[in-house]
């Protein structure tokens, strides 16, 4: 097999070269908005009695939990489309199945939802269920 050829003998790799050495200016609260997300992924939104102690769930571990308990628990005709925890409360956004009655699809799912993490976590979260789309049903 024949060796390939450095990319960095080729003449077009001065172009590369050129752009590396630019500097790139950092987006406005490009930084800030990094460590928010990092430090929220360290935060206990969950802390009660455990067990034998304490528990403590990162959002994180709240936001898998919550994903899990959503697409088993989801009404007939409900497609969960996102999940994710924001200042301790479980945003959830899903769509209903044409003809499905939209509140009581959410109302159910928000119900079901806040008992799985009740009976996981010890403690029941806030939990917001959003309807953001209509799809088609079967034929």
């Amino acid at each position: 097999m024949a060796e390939a050829e450095d990319p960095e003998s080729d003449p077009r790799w001065d172009a590369v070269r050129r752009a590396a050495a630019r500097r790139v200016p950092t987006p406005p609260g490009l930084v800030e908005r990094v460590l928010r997300a990092v430090a929220r992924g360290r935060r206990a939104p969950v802390d009660g009695p455990g067990g034998t102690g304490r528990l403590r769930a990162t959002e994180a571990v709240v936001d898998r939990l919550a994903r899990a308990i959503a697409a088993d628990r989801a009404p007939d005709g409900v497609l969960v489309s996102a999940v994710a925890v924001e200042d301790d409360v479980v945003q959830v956004r899903v769509s209903v199945r044409a003809g499905v009655v939209a509140g009581a699809a959410a109302e159910s799912l928000r119900r079901e939802l806040t008992a799985g993490l009740a009976r996981q976590l010890g403690i029941p979260p806030v939990v917001n269920v959003h309807v953001v789309a209509v799809h088609p049903g079967p034929d």
